[in-house]
């Protein structure tokens, strides 16, 4: 239900300042441009840069993401697996899904979890606090029981409380061997219940996977294994598919200039490269699909007028030229 709430708040929200958007199949695709905005007055001449959000399947893209990283702390981490230990696994693994998500959009949580879980790292945009996050990842220990319940429980509490950026994807990474007490898939399936997006499982090499995977089932999400993170690293920077179902997005450029499958990051974002916008409206169009065909539309207008110094000079001529005419009847 959050998440049907959430996009129509969205759907109404970019209504409300101008942005005309349709869509074949609204549940399944929706686009929208989230800035310039098209109530501001923009000067002849002047370059920008629109960008927008594209989604699909029911997951928002959003504003940016709000991720909880929640790590395996307990003492069979400490085991040797495929060469180092499972601990080295662990940070090696979660250090590259940082380096891989957008920074200027991103807030990312630390959760170290045993027997018990341990909040590490409150959300911290990467913009400003990637070393504190890094440092986070570099102190889980290997000591103590298994419990990833605990860890997806205290992940929920973080990403739901005032830390969170409203308007942004909630998300969790489990990196774990899998091997837990308790019931790890019940609570995946809360998480969703509180409003989490989605809960994205890594397996240690060693791991148990069907308990990895059965948590990725329950928390709407993707499994994959630690000795082999490329496809989940490329889902989260874009360059391979992406979190939020879209297939591409096409976009029309103001002087009529189409770009076909321009770039998108994981969550759906897109950025236009340079536009010189011209007097009067000035449109852009996107459309994107899912992959199952389905799109969605939505068009920028932004409205560009001389600059104040160009109508003084116009009026000014205009004066010049009427003394001249006054001149000559006299």
């Amino acid at each position: 239900m959050k998440r049907t709430i959430k996009h129509w708040l969205a759907v109404s929200a970019v209504a409300s300042v101008g942005f005309c958007a349709s869509s074949a199949s609204l549940a399944a695709v929706a686009v929208s441009w989230t800035g310039p905005s098209p109530l501001a007055t923009y000067s002849v001449g002047e370059i920008v840069n629109p960008f927008g959000n594209a989604n699909a399947s029911g997951i928002i893209g959003g504003t940016g993401l709000d991720l909880a990283l929640v790590l395996d702390s307990s003492g069979s981490m400490g085991t040797i697996s495929s060469g180092k230990s499972r601990n080295a696994w662990l940070e090696e693994a979660s250090a590259a899904l940082v380096n891989a998500l957008p920074v200027d959009s991103t807030s990312v949580s630390v959760i170290d979890f045993d027997s018990d879980a341990l909040l590490l790292q409150g959300l911290t945009p990467l913009s400003s606090g990637s070393a504190a996050v890094l440092s986070a990842i570099t102190a889980i220990d290997a000591s103590g029981g298994t419990n990833i319940g605990a860890g997806i429980n205290r992940a929920s509490t973080e990403l739901t409380g005032p830390n969170h950026t409203d308007g942004r994807t909630q998300m969790m990474v489990v990196v774990s061997d899998g091997v837990s007490s308790g019931n790890p898939v019940a609570s995946a399936a809360a998480a969703l219940g509180l409003g989490i997006d989605a809960i994205h499982t890594v397996g240690i090499p060693g791991h148990d996977a069907v308990t990895m995977q059965n948590i990725a089932t329950a928390g709407n999400g993707i499994y994959t294994n630690a000795s082999d993170l490329t496809s989940l690293i490329n889902l989260f920077n874009g360059t391979a598919g992406n979190l939020v179902g879209i297939d591409y997005v096409d976009v029309t450029m103001n002087d009529g200039s189409f770009i076909s499958h321009i770039a998108i990051d994981g969550l759906g974002n897109f950025v236009l490269p340079d536009a010189t916008l011209f007097f009067g409206a000035n449109v852009f169009t996107a459309v994107a699909y899912d992959t199952l065909g389905n799109s969605a539309t939505a068009e920028l207008i932004l409205t560009a007028v001389p600059e104040p110094s160009t109508y003084a000079m116009l009026g000014l001529g205009l004066l010049l030229v009427g003394c001249a005419y006054r001149r000559r009847i006299v």
